[in-house]
């Protein structure tokens, strides 16, 4: 199937990339027309079901096509709108080997590919790229910068560690933060941070587009409890404090995926990076403390659950070892997993 839809694209080669042009630029414009209606849409205005049904075809359509095109041609440039239209946002995500680490990236691709004028910063916590990274981003069919920095031996969490005993992904997001200032200073956009073992929707990150200094929004499955929010104001507009179990202390009590910055905001302060040593689960909070100097200077991006903190289950390969002696070669020779 997937041979017979790159044959069709590749047929009559000038013209058909013309007409897989024309095709995305059809589609983002419909969708920036629905996007907009008579007026902007906000996060405050409910759509109708119909007006959501038509986005999200759009939108499922529009990554359906961007993926085909990265399938067919991964040298492609057109992997993601450049219309003014929408406000960039760039996705930062850490990631590391490990047996399920495509099927994670995996997960959060699909859901990027609905988004308009993504760009996803993906940062591998490693020696050097590893070419499964690479070969997965050139086929996302997003727009992607692909980084690579290791954490230092003594700050790297042992496999009998408590995965809260050591911050992690402080490097990686950081080296992002150093991409941003060097190749994006003076533009428009928003940063989020999202891990690859979290599950996002893709209404998310409509809600931050519109953030202008650091808006905020509940985690589900997290903090020992159901969800973690910030306590919001009669009027749905202001943030008066967290509704946590723990942590209560932290000034800004929200979870890395509970938190968007505005792009130009962010490098308008070069001391806002993340501490490489903070006290247990104050990591978001001290970054924070750079950007914010209190409640009242942050936005409220949504009031719904959009983002779960998910982990992965630890994978069961105890059979490995016993497949390998009898069969003389690993159960994945000659796949990717």
């Amino acid at each position: 199937m997937v041979a017979d839809v790159c044959q069709i694209f590749r047929v009559r080669h000038v013209g058909s990339k013309l007409r897989r042009i024309g095709l995305l630029v059809l589609l983002m414009a419909g969708l920036c027309y629905l996007n907009q209606g008579p007026s902007p849409v906000h996060p405050s205005i409910v759509p109708t079901v119909a007006f959501q049904e038509q986005v999200f075809a759009l939108q499922a359509e529009l990554g359906y096509l961007r993926q085909k095109l990265a399938s067919c041609d991964p040298s492609s440039t057109f992997t993601s709108s450049s219309l003014d239209t929408f406000t960039p946002i760039y996705i930062v995500t850490p990631t590391y080997a490990r047996p399920q680490q495509k099927a994670e990236l995996t997960r959060l691709k699909n859901t990027f590919l609905l988004i308009p004028s993504v760009h996803w910063i993906v940062i591998e916590d490693a020696p050097s790229k590893t070419s499964l990274v690479a070969r997965f981003l050139a086929h996302s069919g997003l727009s992607t910068t692909h980084l690579v920095v290791e954490t230092p031996p003594d700050m790297k969490l042992k496999s009998d560690d408590p995965h809260w005993s050591k911050p992690r992904g402080v490097y990686q997001r950081n080296e992002a933060i150093k991409w941003l200032r060097e190749e994006r200073g003076g533009e428009a956009g928003v940063v989020y941070f999202a891990d690859d073992d979290n599950t996002y929707s893709s209404e998310l990150f409509e809600a931050i587009r519109f953030t202008k200094i650091v808006s905020v929004l509940p985690v589900g499955l997290v903090g020992g409890v159901m969800v973690e929010r910030p306590r919001i104001s009669e009027d749905g507009q202001k943030v008066t404090g967290w509704e946590v179990a723990w942590g209560k202390s932290r000034p800004y009590a929200t979870d890395m995926a509970g938190f968007a910055v505005s792009l130009p905001h962010l490098l308008s302060r070069p001391s806002a990076i993340f501490p490489t040593q903070c006290k247990r689960g104050h990591l978001e909070s001290e970054f924070l403390k750079h950007l914010v100097n209190d409640l009242k200077q942050l936005e409220v991006a949504s009031n719904q659950v959009l983002v779960w903190h998910t982990r992965t289950e630890l994978v069961n390969l105890k059979k490995e070892e016993k497949f390998k002696e009898q069969k003389g070669h690993n159960s994945d020779q000659g796949l990717e997993v």
